[in-house]
Protein backbone atom coordinates (compact mmCIF):
# COMPACT_ATOMS: atom_id res chain seq x y z
CA UNK A 1 0.00 0.00 0.00
CA UNK A 2 1.38 3.68 -0.41
CA UNK A 3 2.80 5.67 2.12
CA UNK A 4 0.25 8.39 1.17
CA UNK A 5 -2.72 6.21 0.65
CA UNK A 6 -4.17 8.22 3.71
CA UNK A 7 -4.67 11.03 1.11
CA UNK A 8 -8.06 9.09 -0.37
CA UNK A 9 -9.67 9.16 2.70
CA UNK A 10 -12.37 11.17 3.24
CA UNK A 11 -10.79 13.40 5.74
CA UNK A 12 -8.17 14.13 3.47
CA UNK A 13 -10.48 15.08 0.40
CA UNK A 14 -11.94 17.53 2.28
CA UNK A 15 -8.86 19.09 3.35
CA UNK A 16 -7.71 18.62 -0.50
CA UNK A 17 -10.79 20.32 -1.64
CA UNK A 18 -10.23 23.32 0.43
CA UNK A 19 -6.77 24.11 -0.72
CA UNK A 20 -7.84 23.82 -4.10
CA UNK A 21 -10.76 26.39 -3.71
CA UNK A 22 -8.39 29.07 -1.13
CA UNK A 23 -5.58 28.76 -3.63
CA UNK A 24 -7.72 29.21 -6.76
CA UNK A 25 -9.29 32.40 -4.31
CA UNK A 26 -5.25 33.69 -3.81
CA UNK A 27 -4.60 33.30 -7.88
CA UNK A 28 -7.51 35.25 -9.10
CA UNK A 29 -7.06 38.10 -6.66
CA UNK A 30 -3.34 38.01 -7.38
CA UNK A 31 -4.24 38.08 -11.07
CA UNK A 32 -7.06 41.08 -10.50
CA UNK A 33 -4.39 43.04 -8.88
CA UNK A 34 -2.39 42.26 -11.57
CA UNK A 35 -4.56 43.55 -13.77
CA UNK A 36 -5.40 46.75 -11.51
CA UNK A 37 -1.63 47.57 -11.48
CA UNK A 38 -1.63 47.98 -15.36
CA UNK A 39 -4.57 49.86 -15.43
CA UNK A 40 -2.99 51.74 -12.87
CA UNK A 41 0.92 52.47 -15.23
CA UNK A 42 -1.98 52.90 -17.95
CA UNK A 43 -3.83 55.86 -16.78
CA UNK A 44 -0.60 57.41 -15.16
CA UNK A 45 0.89 56.96 -18.62
CA UNK A 46 -2.00 58.84 -20.46
CA UNK A 47 -1.68 61.73 -17.93
CA UNK A 48 2.03 62.12 -18.26
CA UNK A 49 1.59 62.29 -21.99
CA UNK A 50 -1.51 64.59 -22.31
CA UNK A 51 -1.55 66.82 -19.26
CA UNK A 52 1.11 69.35 -20.60
CA UNK A 53 0.78 68.96 -24.10
CA UNK A 54 0.00 71.77 -26.19
CA UNK A 55 -3.64 72.78 -26.53
CA UNK A 56 -5.65 71.30 -29.63
CA UNK A 57 -8.62 72.42 -30.95
CA UNK A 58 -11.39 70.67 -29.67
CA UNK A 59 -13.05 69.19 -32.85
CA UNK A 60 -9.75 67.18 -33.64
CA UNK A 61 -10.65 64.86 -30.54
CA UNK A 62 -14.40 65.47 -30.65
CA UNK A 63 -15.70 65.22 -34.22
CA UNK A 64 -19.61 65.97 -32.87
CA UNK A 65 -21.11 66.96 -29.45
CA UNK A 66 -21.99 62.93 -29.40
CA UNK A 67 -19.11 61.90 -29.21
CA UNK A 68 -17.19 60.08 -26.39
CA UNK A 69 -13.85 60.57 -25.58
CA UNK A 70 -11.41 57.91 -26.39
CA UNK A 71 -8.98 57.02 -22.91
CA UNK A 72 -6.11 57.28 -25.06
CA UNK A 73 -7.44 61.46 -24.91
CA UNK A 74 -8.17 62.08 -21.46
CA UNK A 75 -6.76 65.16 -20.15
CA UNK A 76 -5.33 66.44 -23.46
CA UNK A 77 -5.98 70.05 -23.57
CA UNK A 78 -7.95 72.21 -25.78
CA UNK A 79 -8.97 75.59 -26.73
CA UNK A 80 -12.06 76.97 -26.01
CA UNK A 81 -13.46 80.49 -27.45
CA UNK A 82 -17.09 81.52 -26.21
CA UNK A 83 -18.78 82.89 -23.52
CA UNK A 84 -19.53 81.34 -19.53
CA UNK A 85 -23.02 80.74 -19.03
CA UNK A 86 -23.19 82.28 -15.64
CA UNK A 87 -26.80 82.26 -14.42
CA UNK A 88 -26.66 78.55 -14.65
CA UNK A 89 -23.65 77.97 -12.80
CA UNK A 90 -23.95 74.76 -10.31
CA UNK A 91 -21.78 73.26 -7.44
CA UNK A 92 -20.58 69.79 -7.58
CA UNK A 93 -20.40 68.67 -4.01
CA UNK A 94 -17.98 66.72 -1.80
CA UNK A 95 -15.31 67.30 -3.92
CA UNK A 96 -11.61 67.14 -2.52
CA UNK A 97 -8.72 69.68 -2.90
CA UNK A 98 -5.55 69.27 -0.28
CA UNK A 99 -7.56 67.57 1.84
CA UNK A 100 -10.17 69.65 2.14
CA UNK A 101 -13.57 69.20 1.29
CA UNK A 102 -15.77 71.74 -0.69
CA UNK A 103 -17.53 72.27 -4.63
CA UNK A 104 -16.33 72.25 -8.10
CA UNK A 105 -17.54 75.41 -9.01
CA UNK A 106 -19.33 74.08 -12.78
CA UNK A 107 -20.26 76.72 -15.50
CA UNK A 108 -21.84 75.97 -19.26
CA UNK A 109 -19.71 77.53 -21.55
CA UNK A 110 -21.74 78.27 -24.76
CA UNK A 111 -18.89 78.17 -27.92
CA UNK A 112 -18.68 79.99 -30.57
CA UNK A 113 -19.22 76.93 -32.69
CA UNK A 114 -22.63 77.02 -31.45
CA UNK A 115 -21.74 73.72 -28.42
CA UNK A 116 -21.81 73.99 -25.04
CA UNK A 117 -19.61 72.01 -22.95
CA UNK A 118 -19.82 72.01 -18.88
CA UNK A 119 -16.42 73.36 -17.68
CA UNK A 120 -15.02 73.41 -13.88
CA UNK A 121 -14.08 76.60 -13.39
CA UNK A 122 -12.32 75.87 -10.29
CA UNK A 123 -12.68 75.04 -6.32
CA UNK A 124 -14.31 76.67 -3.54
CA UNK A 125 -14.57 75.76 0.33
CA UNK A 126 -18.04 77.73 0.90
CA UNK A 127 -20.74 77.60 -0.94
CA UNK A 128 -22.09 81.06 -0.52
CA UNK A 129 -18.97 82.17 -1.32
CA UNK A 130 -19.10 81.72 -5.06
CA UNK A 131 -16.78 83.90 -7.04
CA UNK A 132 -18.34 86.08 -10.03
CA UNK A 133 -17.93 84.18 -13.38
CA UNK A 134 -16.36 86.56 -15.98
CA UNK A 135 -18.50 87.87 -18.64
CA UNK A 136 -18.21 88.71 -22.20
CA UNK A 137 -16.38 86.73 -25.02
CA UNK A 138 -12.96 84.20 -23.13
CA UNK A 139 -10.51 82.19 -24.67
CA UNK A 140 -9.67 79.44 -22.06
CA UNK A 141 -7.65 76.28 -22.16
CA UNK A 142 -9.24 73.42 -20.51
CA UNK A 143 -8.21 69.43 -19.74
CA UNK A 144 -10.85 66.85 -21.29
CA UNK A 145 -12.41 64.41 -18.78
CA UNK A 146 -15.72 61.89 -19.71
CA UNK A 147 -18.47 62.86 -17.99
CA UNK A 148 -20.00 60.96 -15.26
CA UNK A 149 -23.28 59.24 -14.55
CA UNK A 150 -25.75 61.45 -12.55
CA UNK A 151 -28.68 59.72 -13.82
CA UNK A 152 -29.65 58.54 -10.16
CA UNK A 153 -28.42 61.42 -8.34
CA UNK A 154 -30.92 63.39 -5.70
CA UNK A 155 -29.49 66.86 -6.45
CA UNK A 156 -30.58 70.12 -4.13
CA UNK A 157 -30.66 73.02 -6.45
CA UNK A 158 -28.31 74.70 -7.74
CA UNK A 159 -25.92 71.52 -6.88
CA UNK A 160 -24.70 68.27 -8.49
CA UNK A 161 -23.04 65.10 -7.18
CA UNK A 162 -22.08 63.94 -10.79
CA UNK A 163 -20.97 66.40 -13.50
CA UNK A 164 -23.24 64.82 -15.89
CA UNK A 165 -23.99 67.30 -18.90
CA UNK A 166 -27.32 66.10 -18.52
CA UNK A 167 -28.19 67.25 -14.78
CA UNK A 168 -26.63 70.58 -15.60
CA UNK A 169 -28.72 73.54 -16.92
CA UNK A 170 -28.33 75.80 -19.87
CA UNK A 171 -26.95 72.92 -22.00
CA UNK A 172 -28.40 73.12 -25.40
CA UNK A 173 -26.66 71.22 -28.18
CA UNK A 174 -24.03 70.06 -25.05
CA UNK A 175 -21.09 67.87 -25.58
CA UNK A 176 -23.00 64.71 -23.85
CA UNK A 177 -19.45 62.63 -22.87
CA UNK A 178 -17.29 64.55 -21.72
CA UNK A 179 -16.21 68.13 -19.47
CA UNK A 180 -13.70 70.36 -19.21
CA UNK A 181 -11.17 71.24 -16.21
CA UNK A 182 -10.16 74.71 -16.97
CA UNK A 183 -6.08 74.74 -16.56
CA UNK A 184 -4.25 75.80 -13.76
CA UNK A 185 -2.65 78.96 -14.81
CA UNK A 186 -1.86 80.30 -11.24
CA UNK A 187 0.60 77.30 -9.60
CA UNK A 188 -1.99 76.46 -7.92
CA UNK A 189 -2.40 79.42 -6.03
CA UNK A 190 -6.05 81.07 -6.21
CA UNK A 191 -6.79 82.94 -9.28
CA UNK A 192 -8.20 86.35 -9.51
CA UNK A 193 -12.13 85.85 -8.63
CA UNK A 194 -10.70 83.33 -5.59
CA UNK A 195 -11.37 80.29 -7.37
CA UNK A 196 -8.82 77.47 -6.29
CA UNK A 197 -7.70 75.58 -9.39
CA UNK A 198 -7.77 71.78 -9.61
CA UNK A 199 -4.10 70.49 -8.77
CA UNK A 200 -2.45 67.52 -11.51
CA UNK A 201 -3.92 64.51 -10.74
CA UNK A 202 -2.04 62.04 -8.81
CA UNK A 203 0.83 59.85 -10.51
CA UNK A 204 1.12 57.32 -6.94
CA UNK A 205 0.90 53.64 -8.73
CA UNK A 206 -0.46 52.64 -5.49
CA UNK A 207 0.29 49.32 -3.89
CA UNK A 208 -1.25 46.61 -6.21
CA UNK A 209 2.35 44.79 -6.59
CA UNK A 210 2.60 44.38 -2.96
CA UNK A 211 -0.86 43.24 -2.60
CA UNK A 212 -0.54 40.90 -5.84
CA UNK A 213 2.59 39.16 -3.99
CA UNK A 214 0.99 38.90 -0.98
CA UNK A 215 -1.77 37.46 -2.43
CA UNK A 216 0.36 34.69 -4.65
CA UNK A 217 2.54 34.10 -1.48
CA UNK A 218 -0.82 33.65 0.61
CA UNK A 219 -1.47 30.33 -2.04
CA UNK A 220 2.17 29.50 -1.98
CA UNK A 221 1.86 29.48 2.33
CA UNK A 222 -1.24 27.22 1.98
CA UNK A 223 0.22 24.37 -0.25
CA UNK A 224 3.44 24.30 1.68
CA UNK A 225 1.40 24.05 4.98
CA UNK A 226 -0.97 21.40 3.89
CA UNK A 227 2.18 19.38 2.52
CA UNK A 228 3.68 19.63 5.46
CA UNK A 229 0.75 17.89 7.63
CA UNK A 230 0.53 15.23 5.18
CA UNK A 231 4.30 14.41 5.32
CA UNK A 232 3.94 14.32 9.12
CA UNK A 233 0.59 12.09 9.08
CA UNK A 234 2.36 9.70 6.81
CA UNK A 235 5.75 9.62 9.57
CA UNK A 236 3.41 9.18 12.32
CA UNK A 237 1.69 6.22 10.56
CA UNK A 238 4.80 4.68 9.92
CA UNK A 239 6.12 4.75 13.37
CA UNK A 240 2.62 2.97 14.12
CA UNK A 241 3.49 0.21 11.66
CA UNK A 242 6.71 -0.25 12.62
CA UNK A 243 5.73 -0.40 16.56
CA UNK A 244 2.59 -3.31 15.84
CA UNK A 245 5.03 -5.48 13.55
CA UNK A 246 7.96 -6.00 16.11
CA UNK A 247 8.30 -8.81 18.77
CA UNK A 248 5.95 -9.05 21.55
CA UNK A 249 7.57 -9.05 25.20
CA UNK A 250 6.99 -11.93 26.62
CA UNK A 251 6.65 -12.26 31.00
CA UNK A 252 7.47 -15.09 32.85
CA UNK A 253 4.60 -15.99 35.37
CA UNK A 254 5.06 -19.01 38.44
CA UNK A 255 1.86 -20.31 39.12
CA UNK A 256 2.48 -21.16 42.51
CA UNK A 257 3.81 -18.32 43.37
CA UNK A 258 1.05 -16.13 42.54
CA UNK A 259 -1.08 -19.04 44.55
CA UNK A 260 1.35 -18.38 47.56
CA UNK A 261 0.12 -14.30 46.74
CA UNK A 262 3.24 -12.67 44.78
CA UNK A 263 2.63 -10.29 42.82
CA UNK A 264 4.05 -8.75 39.38
CA UNK A 265 6.08 -5.75 39.69
CA UNK A 266 7.75 -2.60 37.46
CA UNK A 267 9.38 -4.31 34.46
CA UNK A 268 12.80 -5.31 34.62
CA UNK A 269 13.51 -8.56 36.69
CA UNK A 270 15.92 -10.84 35.39
CA UNK A 271 13.53 -13.28 35.46
CA UNK A 272 11.91 -11.49 31.94
CA UNK A 273 9.95 -8.32 31.83
CA UNK A 274 8.44 -8.59 35.47
CA UNK A 275 9.55 -9.98 38.83
CA UNK A 276 7.39 -11.07 42.10
CA UNK A 277 7.18 -8.97 45.10
CA UNK A 278 5.33 -9.63 48.13
CA UNK A 279 1.40 -8.63 48.64
CA UNK A 280 0.68 -5.98 50.59
CA UNK A 281 2.72 -5.95 54.46
CA UNK A 282 5.24 -7.78 54.93
CA UNK A 283 5.92 -10.06 57.79
CA UNK A 284 9.20 -12.00 58.51
CA UNK A 285 7.49 -15.32 57.26
CA UNK A 286 6.90 -13.56 53.60
CA UNK A 287 10.02 -12.18 53.58
CA UNK A 288 11.15 -15.90 53.75
CA UNK A 289 9.21 -17.29 51.64
CA UNK A 290 9.96 -14.71 48.67
CA UNK A 291 13.83 -15.73 49.60
CA UNK A 292 12.87 -19.15 49.10
CA UNK A 293 10.93 -18.44 45.93
CA UNK A 294 14.13 -16.61 44.23
CA UNK A 295 16.53 -19.15 44.94
CA UNK A 296 13.97 -22.11 43.48
CA UNK A 297 14.16 -19.89 40.15
CA UNK A 298 17.94 -19.07 40.24
CA UNK A 299 18.42 -22.76 40.66
CA UNK A 300 16.25 -23.51 37.76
Amino acid sequence: MSRYSFLFSARWLKYIAMTIIVVIACVCLALWQKDRREQRENEIATINANYSADPVDIDQILPSASAALDDSDEWKQVSLEGEFRSEDTVLARNRTVNDQTGFYVVVPFALDSGQTIAVVRGWIADADQVPATPTGHQSIVAHLRPAQDGADDDNPEGMIKAIDPARIPGMDDAYAHVYGEVADTTNGLPDAEGLTPLPMPDLNPGNHLSYMLQWFAFGIMIIIAVSISARRERKAAAEVAEQSTGEPDYVVVDKAALAAGAKISQPGSRYGRNRFTAPGVHGRAEAEEDELLEERFRSN
